[in-house]
């Protein structure tokens, strides 16, 4: 799969990590807090039907709210596009799809960047063999078997899958040719016309590719990034957007950069998957609309039996992370938000000791 567009499961990718640090999993944190918790995500990006499995193989997590004390911010209100509600509560992608492309010369980068993902979510869709309503037939059967017939929250774990369910929202895309290629030249086109997330994208790719490919130095230690790459890190977090935030933020928690990173006043290493968690709550915390309806939430109800929660932060809470998972990422979530408002990156890692000097050729 080309790189820039396996970007778009990261959401998928993520979720499964912040999964891995749920109650048991926290336990062994307990006794060594710097574990690299998010060893999974080196792995190829799953497809959205592989993510599915995972998180119905998942036992529920002890379903209480272990309080503690939250940074004291101020949220912003949901704020959302037209277009992007649009692409949350259509049924029909390719009717979305549709609409854009009769004026594909005259969208906004907003447009541009929706019109990608619709295109991104229905890739799949190209690929299967048999009839695509049957497939999705066929799949909600199977779903529908998983469920016990004495659980209370069927109903709701229905619904939920049904809000999740792209196989359908896709139906009209079987037989259509997308090109991952032409889905990049859209985000890339999107970036140009200034939009934080398509740049959030193409950067953390870039990056991705441009560490991996580098060996580790004599002593084991992971490539580091050059000042320019840092430079924009920066500049994208100064942007404020939320989305963006959360690919920033999945980079420095997930990519080999985490193992470079100390944050905080003592430098420390931060637990790569309260770190992610920490930036999740940011995100919402800036104005994505972290309510019932977020995707993450919808599919840990229809997938692990995970439903009731009226809020990101609420199910994160309650049933991904543990006591000492949620503590450390309130720690990270208040030095995140610190470093937005004062613009002091260090604070978060962001600083000289996560670059490399330019050669003298390249100067």
């Amino acid at each position: 799969m080309n790189r820039l567009t396996a970007i778009g499961l990261a959401s998928l990718v993520a979720y499964g990590v912040l999964l891995v640090s749920k109650w048991d999993a926290g336990e062994a944190s307990r006794e060594a807090p710097a574990t690299d918790m998010a060893a999974g995500a080196q792995s190829p990006a799953p497809t959205p039907a592989d993510s599915r499995i995972e998180i119905a193989r998942a036992t529920p997590a002890v379903s209480r709210v272990h309080a503690m004390p939250v940074p004291v911010v101020n949220p912003v209100a949901p704020k959302s596009s037209s277009i992007a509600s649009d692409f949350r509560s259509t049924r029909d992608l390719k009717a979305f799809a549709d609409a854009l492309l009769a004026r594909k010369g005259s969208l906004t980068a907003d447009e541009r960047y929706h019109l990608a993902k619709a295109m991104e979510t229905c890739l799949f869709a190209t690929s299967v063999n048999e009839d695509l309503a049957s497939y999705s037939a066929k799949q909600r059967r199977q779903f529908l078997a998983t469920l016990p017939a004495t659980d209370p929250a069927s109903a709701q774990r229905v619904a939920a899958y049904d809000n999740v369910d792209d196989a359908t929202r896709c139906l009209r895309f079987r037989g259509t040719k997308l090109s991952p290629a032409d889905i990049d030249a859209l985000y890339v086109e999107a970036a140009r016309l200034g939009d934080a997330r398509a740049q959030a994208r193409l950067l953390a790719a870039e990056i991705q590719r441009a560490v991996q490919n580098q060996p580790r130095d004599e002593s084991g230690n992971p490539p580091r990034i050059s000042p320019d790459d840092l430079a924009r890190i920066v500049n994208i977090l100064e942007t404020g957007d939320p989305e963006a935030m959360l690919v920033v933020g999945g980079l420095l928690s997930q990519s080999p950069l985490k193992e470079q990173l100390r944050v905080g006043p003592n430098d420390e290493m931060p637990e790569p998957s309260a770190f992610l968690g920490a930036w999740n709550l940011v995100a919402c915390d800036m104005g994505l609309d972290c309510g019932s309806q977020h995707r993450d939430l919808q599919q840990a109800c229809a997938f692990a039996a995970y439903c009731g929660a009226g809020h990101f932060e609420q199910h994160y809470q309650t049933f991904v992370a543990s006591p000492f998972v949620y503590q450390q990422a309130q720690r990270y979530r208040a030095l995140i938000h610190s470093a937005l408002q004062t613009h002091n990156w260090a604070q978060i890692g962001l600083g000289p000791k996560l670059t490399y000097a330019p050669s003298k050729s390249a100067r």
